[in-house]
């Protein structure tokens, strides 16, 4: 008898053993996060990479200023190499933030500025679009583009977005215009161009 009662017990044990593992795999392994669940994860994420995207543009801000603007109005790209690795960073992060959630305007609209100071203009103008789908009234992308057209020689262009946003009583109106002047003036100084 006493033999019977091991060999039960020891059979009992991974049995036991055996169910606890299989319920605590369907409690913990088979719970699937509802597309809501999904969707904050993802736009969670998205957030973190465009906050990575933010610090490595302001550190190519802070790097190119030095070398690259002789005035606050600069619409060109970076000539600092140090700058570009940071706006290419910048970039890469936008993008990953936008593979996440393509419903974040100020994604697109930073991804635009880093490919403006890179020198990719069209690529650029691509990006402002795109944030001014998801918001048609999004005045620093507007102002953004309109930098964009300078840099392209497209003076029409810009002109069209500082009637925008003055049209929206936006501060950027006043930024565009002074790059607008700026432009102009450059211009005047050297016809040829």
């Amino acid at each position: 008898m006493t033999v019977h009662t091991r060999h039960t017990i020891s059979v009992l044990i991974p049995i036991g053993l055996v169910l606890l593992v299989a319920s605590n795999l369907m409690a913990f392994g088979s719970k699937e996060k509802t597309p809501e669940e999904q969707a904050a994860e993802s736009r969670k994420q998205a957030i973190s990479k465009y906050n990575d995207g933010v610090k490595h543009m302001e550190t190519a801000c802070r790097i190119g200023i030095k070398g690259d603007s002789l005035y606050a109005y600069n619409y060109r790209a970076t000539s600092d190499a140090k700058a570009k690795k940071e706006f290419e960073k910048a970039a890469d992060n936008f993008r990953e933030a936008i593979a996440l959630d393509p419903k974040l305007p100020e994604a697109y609209n930073n991804l635009g500025y880093s490919y403006r100071k890179l020198g990719r203009l069209e690529e650029s103008l691509s990006a402002y679009a795109k944030a001014i789908v998801l918001d048609n009234n999004f005045a620093q992308a507007r102002e953004y583009r309109g930098e964009t057209y300078l840099a392209l020689g497209d003076l029409a262009k810009a002109q069209e977005e500082q009637a925008f946003l003055t049209q929206l009583k936006s501060p950027y109106a006043d930024t565009l215009a002074k790059s607008i002047e700026v432009f102009q003036l450059e211009k005047f100084a050297k016809p040829g161009k």
